[in-house]
């Protein structure tokens, strides 16, 4: 070997190392990381655990409270969980959560998750979720997550720990036996003392599940209680391998539902859901459950507005401006001079010349430098016979041509 060669590797080497150990020193001062690995000393397992750790973006930035995701086999599904998040969060159509994603060993999992089942279960109740709950801000929002064995224990922690989890994502269950169909059978006689959401996801290829599937089916069904969500997707297209990503994500999808901003595409739509006081309800109780700010959702006030225009109701749309603060809303929340001229011209279409000039100065304020809008404020001034004021504001749009 080339001494040129030697000292190239010996270099290369030598920034390896230099690079890890910088980013080593960095995790070990800073304290705001939003991912790291955790090591638990588990009596009930009678080990050490290691233990993944997703903390939202915001988490350092606020004080809230955020629900808590365990993904179980986190060495294969830790990131699916991250990744759902990200795609999602930044359009408010999922709100931020914590993930613990619990890396397993293939030969102990097959022990723990079913000949040795409490005290995995043991280890989750009484060490992992304790210690999470004492050390991050969480709500009682937990999620469970896991395939195969991992979902067939899911079953018997419902049935043994029915207040554990508020959400159950099942993958291609397994060891779903006459045992656990019998604890959730007896469970679902009696009434749940919480609201509880299952999706459960099953390839039609994965003939060794579809019986013991179909009769945890039949116990749901059977037992249909109010408190209850089951979901059960018996897919033509997933396999053995593929159920965990969607059940992940219609997991997740469904069991949030409530959280993205309210769009209704037609007013019938709004009606139908119970008009202004239903709505003022479905955002109060998602402030609560989701630690949000009360009230309802500028994205929700945007769409009914326009969606008024596009209708030609006046009406309500004269009511939810009053019920929105006033013409506050328009004023603060619109970034664009066309939405001022927009709302100006519905105001103007019903003879309301008064309130499209309120419209009009508040854009006006806002954008001081468009000329559609001082020249739509001369067009108002000319239809109500203020000729001198209307020539003043054209005058002052063509400065700005």
């Amino acid at each position: 070997m080339s001494v040129l060669k030697r000292y190239i590797q010996s270099s290369i080497i030598t920034s390896l190392v230099i690079g890890l150990w910088s980013v080593a020193c960095f995790a070990q001062q800073n304290k705001n990381v939003l991912e790291t690995t955790i090591t638990i000393e588990s009596k009930a397992l009678n080990e050490q655990r290691e233990v993944q750790i997703y903390l939202p973006d915001s988490y350092f930035s606020t004080s809230k409270k955020y629900p808590v995701i365990y993904i179980i086999d986190g060495q294969r599904y830790f990131l699916n969980a991250v990744t759902y998040q990200k795609n999602l969060t930044w359009q408010e159509v999922s709100p931020e959560f914590i993930i613990v994603g619990l890396p397993t060993d293939s030969q102990k999992r097959r022990r723990l998750f079913y000949r040795e089942s409490s005290k995995f279960i043991n280890f989750l109740e009484n060490e992992l979720i304790p210690q999470i709950d004492n050390e991050y801000r969480t709500l009682d929002e937990r999620i469970y997550f896991g395939w195969e064995m991992a979902a067939g224990l899911g079953v018997e922690i419902l049935s043994d720990s029915p207040h554990l989890f508020k959400a159950m994502l099942l993958a291609s269950p397994t060891h779903i036996s006459n045992s656990r169909l019998q604890k959730v059978d007896s469970l679902l006689n009696n009434t749940l003392d919480q609201n509880t959401f299952i999706y459960a996801s099953l390839g039609t290829v994965e003939n060794w599940s579809i019986k013991p599937m179909a009769d945890l089916d039949s116990i749901f069904r059977k037992n249909n209680q109010e408190q209850l969500t089951w979901n059960y997707n018996l897919s033509a297209t997933e396999n053995h391998y593929t159920t965990p990503l969607t059940t992940i994500n219609e997991g997740l999808k469904l069991f949030f539902g409530d959280y993205a901003p309210l769009r209704f595409f037609t007013l019938q739509e709004f009606y139908d859901f119970g008009g202004l006081e239903a709505l003022k309800s479905h955002y109060t109780n998602r402030s609560k459950r989701y630690h949000t700010p009360e009230g309802i959702h500028n994205d929700t006030k945007h769409y009914l507005l326009l969606q008024c225009d596009k209708e030609d109701n006046f009406e309500l749309f004269n009511d939810l401006v009053e019920e929105f603060d006033g013409k506050a809303f328009i004023a603060n929340h619109y970034r664009q001079p066309r939405w001022f001229l927009r709302y100006s011209q519905f105001y103007a279409r019903h003879n309301h010349l008064d309130d499209a000039l309120d419209i009009l100065k508040l854009g006006d304020d806002k954008f001081p430098d468009t000329a559609t809008l001082k020249n739509e404020i001369g067009n108002i001034y000319k239809k109500s016979g203020a000729t001198l004021k209307a020539k003043k504001w054209y005058k002052e749009a063509e400065k700005h041509q």
